[in-house]
């Protein structure tokens, strides 16, 4: 049993001015029998990222079937925390009607590279548009998250919801250029709207040569949850790992790399990262993922498969 890569499914290729390359961090959500839909980043000419979709045939989704025409989600306003660029945090049915979009906004400041909070938009046409709830964060700056607090999981619970979000508490500085480091946390929410910080709790930090693991992206399984991160070392080697847990708290994490990068000349052969499991009703499981650039060569996509075909 092991996940089989199919390989590139999409890139931006800039033919509509605002998508000149990426995918990044991409969320699927089955719409229908018969599609599964790919919420990601696309970056224009100046590197700000909005957020698309790409529609995908359930049964091959190597096979594209529609590309969005615009934007789901563009920069905020002037000044706001999201003038500089959105990216997929996830999406979660808040009811049948109400799909939440939570995201991670970008601002440039003078003094440090970036500041990233998370973001909260709702769509009521079954993800064909979205409309921020406010202008400001849902998750903003913290003790433990100074620069970066960005939602990557949502799961709606008993008594509410549980966010599994990267905190970034200072800068790593390799070889001139400074990089944010982040490990990550979990919080719960009544509502999903309102997140107390005061109470979130650690549920993995780096290890041996690494500065920053984040993208934490979780799943629930029969035996608990699954949690798949990112990380990165001071080496600038990209990875992702996956860690394990009964309650979605206390993670063990393996060294396991699900997702070996691919051949020489291959698009993700330097690195595999963001991976974002779906569990169809229909059976199958797969994979989707960035490669090279950390998304910049656009989208691919595993399938699980039981046994040797």
């Amino acid at each position: 049993m092991s996940w089989e890569k199919l390989g590139q499914v999409y890139c931006p290729d800039g033919r509509q001015g605002w998508d000149l390359h990426s995918f990044m961090t991409p969320v699927p959500l089955q719409i229908s029998d018969k599609v599964i839909r790919v919420y990601g980043g696309v970056r224009d000419q100046n590197g700000i990222s909005r957020i698309a979709w790409i529609d995908v045939d359930r049964t091959n989704p190597m096979r594209v079937l529609q590309v969005a025409s615009k934007p789901v989600l563009d920069v905020g306003k002037p000044g706001m925390f999201d003038d500089n660029g959105v990216i997929l945090g996830d999406l979660v049915w808040a009811s049948p009607q109400e799909l939440r979009m939570y995201y991670v906004g970008f601002q440039l400041v003078q003094k440090v590279k970036f500041l990233a909070f998370t973001g909260l938009a709702i769509s009521l046409d079954r993800g064909e548009t979205f409309n921020r709830v406010k202008s400001t964060p849902v998750i903003d700056r913290a003790l433990q998250a100074p620069f970066i607090a960005a939602l990557h999981s949502i799961e709606r619970q008993d008594s509410g919801y549980r966010a599994w979000i990267s905190c970034g508490q200072r800068w790593q500085n390799i070889d001139g250029t400074d990089y944010p480091q982040y490990n990550c946390w979990a919080v719960d929410s009544a509502d999903g709207i309102a997140f107390d910080m005061q109470r979130a709790v650690k549920i993995l930090d780096v290890a041996e040569n690494e500065y920053r693991i984040g993208r934490p992206r979780v799943n629930r399984t029969k035996a608990g949850y699954e949690l798949r991160v990112t990380s990165d070392t001071l080496d600038k080697e990209y990875a992702c790992f996956l860690a394990l847990s009964h309650d979605g708290i206390r993670f063990d994490r393996t060294m396991i790399s699900e997702l070996p990068v691919g051949t020489k000349g291959a698009w993700d052969d330097e690195m595999t990262c963001y991976p974002a499991r779906i569990d169809t009703p229909q059976g199958e499981s797969y994979l989707f993922y960035n490669g090279n650039g950390m998304g910049r060569t656009g989208l691919g996509v595993a399938r699980w498969i039981e046994s040797n075909e």
